[in-house]
């Protein structure tokens, strides 16, 4: 007899099966019987292992020597007989038993103090297959007298009847259980082997209960249901007999499953989540049996048994409503995805309407807003067609249709028939013939009605608190995202009117010169940029342009901005020498602090220009701005080199000058660094490189000059840029050796 304590631990150890292979083949040698040694190591293994998984462990292994062959003895700690299972490619237990079966003689169990011996004979002789089958272990369990040592007070058990069950549905149910504890029981052996990760205390207990807790009703089950598929039965009647304390394991049982499900939905450890059907299962004859003990239990009469298939309804009708709502949640969290990214009321109502029309399956939807003027606003529709839409278009805030009178009121209107609507709204026939029945719900946020959404059905429709509150939330959604639609619309009407207030409103006509400015705000056109530019007349038919980059951006830097090209504007009074002008603007932004106390320094470009013949002299001064680029009439490229220092960084500062003649036909570019620092989705720069690119391929006017470069640069970045750009472009009229066009007239900026 192999000693209990190297075979026996709290929880499986399969370090076990090693032992007792080892243990049992030193006893055939002993015995002489090495022929047979095979055979028995095989069955040794396995009754070990199932000991391990099925009944709390192994406490001994006995071989005892017999006529013709040995008998094999494997002790267990459950008083509980085996289950030879039927053959399923679905269960990945009760394998081992089925090969026992197949070695040995004959097997069977016999019951000993508080647990059993299984035990199974093999003959030296061999060729005798096994008489043992489903029937003869059946047997074992029906025979009362051979277990009652089991129990050594006895309990009061009272009869449990749940119905009818598919026969099919309890044998897989079964196979799960009995799958999901060997599952455990391997990732048990792993962990103390340090081959899988450890685990987790409480995944533990949670096996304990599902495995033994609630073990006397499960294996009644079984033996129920092998019965009744050894006779070929389709369906089986389960009928028990328990001890009230069923009512309490039954209910842990459950509450254990669901956590043990929650595990192998996360992934984590385990992975054989129960199938919908057997949770369904489960949780009826649980729940049936445990209310028949508890009317028991209180001395009533227990309740008329509900049939699975009753259950089986019932759930689906929960399962019905639950997937409705659940359809009806995941449509919402879709609109809310969408509304985050809706920047305008024409996107609220296309991410609204779709997803609604859709949900309730509406003839059309639509959204209207409140405006200063009469009629009601509409960014969008769905499912209309254009008459209705211009029908709706000019449907007055004063008109006693749905949408205007939910605006008006506040209240939600919900139409469900045509006597309804006929006698609610009269109107509503001229304006949509072919609607039945109609909802409207105000737009409302923080006590502002921003508008009404509307849906229209072609049909009848009774309108449920569950759609009720689906289309309230809608609503509610689509006042959300109306509201900071249309705040962010009133910043970018702000901010545009704000840095067109820093950017003359035109150019001023220049005899014998083209004049062209263009400029792009930064990204989404919400806050102020800091690059300008300026052209403006001084004494004696000469004139002044500027062009510079204020550092940062928002009100700190319009302000800023504002500053500079007013001041120079003012300096341009005293005197017109560009490098001057430049110093004295310099101490201008060091005596002018921001606010928020942030830097107040630029770049700058200060030119002036006068006619000369046919040619235009410019005189230029850089504190520290990029150089201008230069095309001559004969396609030549020219790069002005400029230098200087930052204005408003330092107290002294070099300034420098340079004098360029522009002859007719010749084009002198000047920028901010926003056009040549543009990057691409990869980091890459625009650079000086690609403004000259685009100087030697566009010969024409100086406003298509300006449009190549814009439309170059917004190439270049995909349309979307980091930083604000500004240019000018000045060209010389005429060509060489001609006459000079006429004035060109005004130029508008870009």
């Amino acid at each position: 007899m192999l000693e209990a304590d190297t075979l026996h631990a709290d929880a499986p150890d399969f370090r076990a099966v090693g032992q007792a292979r080892a243990g049992v083949r030193k006893r055939l040698a002993e015995l002489g019987r090495e022929a047979i040694r095979d055979d028995v190591e095989l069955i040794v293994s396995e009754l070990v292992t199932n000991a391990l998984l099925h009944a709390r462990g192994c406490t001994g292994v006995q071989v005892v020597d017999l006529p013709d062959g040995v008998r094999i003895e494997v002790s267990d700690a459950r008083p509980v007989p085996p289950v030879l299972g039927l053959a399923s490619p679905d269960a990945m237990t009760g394998r081992g038993l089925r090969l026992v079966d197949r070695l040995s003689s004959r097997w069977g169990a016999r019951p000993v103090g508080e647990g059993k011996v299984v035990w199974a004979e093999v003959s030296e002789a061999g060729g005798g297959l096994s008489e043992s089958s489903v029937d003869d272990l059946l047997d074992i369990w029906d025979d009362p007298d051979a277990w009652t040592e089991v129990e050594e007070t006895p309990v009061h058990r009272y009869p449990v009847v749940l119905g009818d069950v598919p026969t099919d549905l309890l044998l897989a149910a079964k196979w799960h259980v009995d799958n999901l504890v060997r599952e455990f029981a391997l990732a048990a052996a792993g962990a103390r082997s340090g081959t899988t990760a450890a685990v987790v205390p409480h995944l533990a207990e949670l096996i304990e209960t599902v495995t033994h807790r609630f073990s006397e009703a499960r294996d009644a089950i079984k033996r129920q249901a092998l019965e009744a598929a050894g006779e070929g039965a389709a369906r089986t009647r389960l009928e028990l007999s328990l001890p009230l304390s069923a009512a309490d394991a039954g209910e842990e049982y459950l509450e254990a499953l669901d956590e043990v499900d929650s595990y192998c939905r996360a992934a984590r450890l385990l992975t054989l989540e129960t199938p919908p059907a057997h949770r369904i299962f489960r949780r009826w004859y649980v729940e049936e049996l445990v209310r028949q003990l508890r009317a028991e239990g209180a001395g009533e009469v227990p309740p008329p048994p509900k049939p699975f298939e009753a259950r089986v309804l019932e759930d689906l009708e929960r399962m019905a409503s639950s997937q409705q709502r659940a359809e009806k949640s995941a449509r919402l969290y879709a609109v809310a995805g969408a509304l985050a990214g809706a920047a305008t009321p024409e996107a609220v109502a296309s991410a609204v309407l779709s997803v609604g029309v859709e949900a309730l399956g509406a003839s059309g939807g639509g959204i209207l807003l409140a405006s200063a003027a009469d009629q009601l606003i509409v960014p969008g529709t769905v499912g209309y067609d254009e008459e209705v839409v211009a029908r709706l278009r000019a449907e007055s805030k004063d008109a006693e249709l749905p949408a205007a009178v939910a605006l008006r009121t506040g209240d939600s209107i919900w139409i469900e028939s045509r006597e309804e609507r006929d006698e609610a709204f009269p109107e509503l026939v001229a304006l949509e013939p072919r609607t039945v029945s109609v909802c409207a719900v105000p737009l409302e946020v923080q006590g502002r009605r921003l508008g009404a959404l509307r849906f229209s059905f072609s049909e009848p429709r009774l309108f449920d608190p569950d759609e009720r509150r689906f289309i309230a939330t809608l609503a509610a959604q689509s006042a959300q995202a109306l509201d900071r639609a249309q705040l962010q619309q009133s910043r970018l009407d702000l901010s545009d009117r704000l840095q067109r207030s820093l950017l003359p409103p035109s150019l001023p006509p220049i005899e014998g010169l083209q004049a062209a400015a263009l400029y792009h705000p930064l990204g989404d056109g919400m806050e102020v940029g800091g690059d300008f530019y300026d052209i403006w007349p001084m004494e004696g038919g000469q004139f002044a342009l500027a062009i510079g980059d204020v550092v940062g951006t928002g009100p700190e830097a319009a302000a800023l901005t504002a500053l500079l090209r007013f001041s120079l504007r003012a300096l341009t009074m005293r005197s017109s020498e560009p490098v001057a002008t430049l110093q004295a603007l310099n101490q201008a932004l060091r005596s002018a602090p921001r606010s928020d106390g942030g830097e107040t320094f630029c770049t700058a470009i200060f030119a002036c220009l006068r006619r000369d013949g046919d040619a235009m002299r410019v005189t230029l001064a850089s504190g520290g701005h990029p150089p201008p680029g230069l095309r001559r009439a004969d396609g030549s490229i020219e790069e002005i080199f400029l230098g200087g220092s930052l204005l408003g960084a330092f107290a002294a500062i070099d300034v420098a000058a340079v004098e360029v003649t522009l002859h007719p036909g010749d084009a002198l570019v000047l920028f901010t660094d926003g056009v040549v620092e543009a990057r691409d989705r990869t980091g890459a720069m625009f650079d000086y490189s690609g403004l000259l690119e685009v100087l030697a391929r566009v010969d024409g006017s100086a406003h298509e000059i300006a449009e190549a470069i814009e439309k170059a640069v917004l190439s270049h970045v995909g349309q979307e840029l980091k930083d604000d750009m500004a240019a000018l472009v000045l060209k010389v009229d005429g060509v060489p050796g001609r006459p000079s066009d006429p004035p060109p007239g005004s130029s508008e900026p870009e």
